[in-house]
Formats: C-alpha cells, sequence, structure tokens
C-alpha cells in the first residue's frame, strides 16, 4: 500500500488543483481524504451538486471518471455497488 496523501490521487497529484475542499478521494481505498467515508462522501456530493449544478451531464461524466479510475483499485467489489456508489445518487 503506498503512501496516501489527502486529496491526491496515485502519484501524489491532487485531483483538483487548487481546490479548497478536504473532501477529495484516496486511493487505493478510495476514502475521503477529509472524514475517512467511503468517497464521496456525503459533504463531497454536496459540493459536487453545487459545482456543476448548470451541468448534470458535465457531473456524470466527472463521476463516470472517476469510477473508471477507482475499478482499478476496487474490483473486487461488485460493479453495482461501485456503480451505486460513484454515480447513482448523482440522478
Amino acid at each position: 500500500m503506498g503512501e496516501r496523501t489527502a486529496g491526491a490521487v496515485g502519484g501524489g497529484t491532487p485531483t483538483q488543483p487548487g481546490s479548497t475542499t478536504p473532501h477529495w478521494p484516496v486511493p487505493p481505498d478510495w476514502e475521503c481524504g477529509g472524514c475517512a467515508s467511503d468517497w464521496p462522501c456525503l459533504t463531497r456530493r454536496r459540493e459536487l451538486r453545487m459545482e456543476f449544478a448548470d451541468s448534470p451531464v458535465a457531473l456524470a461524466l466527472h463521476l463516470d471518471a472517476q469510477l473508471v479510475r477507482a475499478m482499478h483499485d476496487l474490483g473486487d467489489l461488485p460493479a453495482e455497488h461501485l456503480h451505486r456508489r460513484f454515480l447513482g445518487w448523482a440522478r
């Protein structure tokens, strides 16, 4: 297991440069860097809804990209669970 840095994905690169939220995914467990809940946590879900309020399609694409990245680390979890976790709440 590699070093876990809040707000970083992969090799320590922030997922959103300049972001002020601590609620970013921390691979390989895909926990929230701000509250240690499964990412996206409730706080990050609220933030994402506000950030993408005018563009639900862009939100879906963003979450889909995160899901694809997470599948490499969380591939042992059922696909249905991962879909609900990453995309199901955003409807």
